[in-house]
């Protein structure tokens, strides 16, 4: 379970900006009591949200945060090389002075196992590679700083801490296992402490994010399409897969797949979608006879199906979530992660969107909402609707955004062509 991701220097993130899952000391207004209820899941005693909602206006740094926290995950995911792979999270704020020096930040925080967890690193370009290339010649960015905490009885310990490439602190249970003098300055010592202790908790930290994280970024909806392929080719989920297809007000009587025995994407015209009409088969092409939005669907249903049925709680990244979907789809889509009887893995779900419709206190409480917004130094900040004073529970929250009351929202300026301008006034 997710309760918060940090990070600091990245792209259009300056300051340290945080988005965080656990709950606030906020209440919905009685009339939406349910969404207490529905909308939060407990992991050893850590309560957090389904559902994270993130909006603002075009290039505020939305998507920046998105590929922090998903570069960040893939990191941890991979297993070492000889050559740094941290090229896609050493992208400092260009708006600063000494830009090659300064440091990138991550963190996150988690429950995996009843433990709670805080894991981070920086990372930063080697400027000491004309000095260390017979050495060290491929660490073209290195890791500057690596911590991993846990709680022990209500208070966080260590189970290590890296400087440079010095272990200064290592408490991992399995510690002599784990060899200190072969350390890659570009690979995480998570990373590598896990491919010498199949058994420790290094080991279960990257299998868990490895397969229980899942995001757009890494899969577009077309490499979802596996998921929903794995599904349909098992008779009982199949059933499910139609059913769920028909709750988003997509009915059809069967779906047929065409033999396909390539490795690559199942395509789209290998994929019918059966209906009868007056007691004749139609078959119906996803790729020539659907809308963009049914492709869409279709591709996400077996994410969906598969997502709630782990016996963990995964963690889904969909960024520009709105994308080819009706409002009505998106807030039954949003529900389902909010529906304890669906979503009986706790999943969670981060989504970016602009989108009003979502923007509800029937659907999620003010502190489910985030927003992003670029200061007159072009730096992005981060923060909450709960942040907010005066937004009382049971307000309006689209139509607040919309006037422009959160912020969050585009700087326009009337278009003037000053020849066209000139030319009027000479004739």
């Amino acid at each position: 379970m997710i309760v918060e991701f940090s990070v600091k220097n990245f792209r259009s993130i300056k300051d340290l900006q945080t988005i965080s899952f656990a709950i606030t000391g906020l209440k919905s207004a009685k009339q939406y009591k349910y969404v207490d209820l529905n909308n939060i899941s407990e992991e050893h005693s850590q309560k957090c949200f389904n559902v994270i909602g993130l909006y603002g206006a075009n290039a505020s740094g939305k998507s920046n945060l998105i590929k922090a926290f998903q570069y960040f995950i893939d990191l941890m995911s991979k297993p070492s090389t000889s050559k740094s792979e941290l090229s896609d999270l050493n992208q400092p704020h260009l708006f600063q002075d000494d830009l090659n020096n300064s440091e990138s930040f991550f963190q996150l925080i988690f429950v995996l196992n009843k433990k709670k967890y805080r894991y981070g690193f920086t990372v930063k370009s080697n400027q000491d590679i004309g000095l260390d290339e017979i050495k060290n010649y491929n660490s073209e960015e290195i890791i500057t700083n690596e911590w991993l905490f846990s709680d022990v009885e209500k208070n966080m310990v260590s189970l290590f801490v890296r400087e440079g490439n010095r272990i200064l602190t290592n408490n991992l249970q399995n510690q002599s296992k784990i060899p200190t003098d072969n350390l890659y300055r570009h690979n995480l010592f998570l990373v590598h402490a896990a491919a010498f202790d199949f058994t420790g908790e290094c080991k279960k930290i990257t299998d868990y994010f490895s397969a229980f994280t899942i995001s757009e970024l890494e899969f577009d909806n077309a490499k979802f399409r596996w998921m929903s392929i794995l599904m349909l080719r098992d008779i009982k989920k199949k059933e499910k897969f139609i059913k769920m297809l028909s709750s988003f007000n997509i009915n059809i009587s069967d779906i047929e797949l065409e033999d396909y025995t390539e490795k690559d994407i199942f395509p789209q015209e290998k994929i019918n979608f059966i209906k009868y009409f007056n007691n004749k088969k139609i078959k119906l092409n996803l790729k020539y006879n659907e809308s963009a939005g049914t492709q869409k669907m279709f591709d996400l249903i077996g994410l969906l199906l598969l997502t709630f049925s782990f016996d963990k709680p995964a963690f889904v990244i969909l960024d520009e979530i709105d994308s080819h979907f009706h409002p009505a789809l998106l807030i039954n889509l949003v529900r389902m992660f909010n529906n304890p009887e669906i979503n009986k893995s706790k999943s969670q779900l981060l989504f970016t969107s602009h989108d009003t419709n979502l923007l509800s206190p029937k659907l999620m409480r003010r502190d489910q909402f985030y927003f992003a917004e670029k200061a007159i130094d072009n730096a992005t900040k981060i923060y909450s609707l709960a942040d907010l004073r005066g937004v009382r529970n049971t307000a309006d929250f689209a139509k607040e955004y919309l006037a422009g009351h959160y912020g969050g929202l585009p700087i326009l300026h009337e278009y003037c062509d000053s020849d066209n301008v000139n030319r009027s006034t000479d004739e």
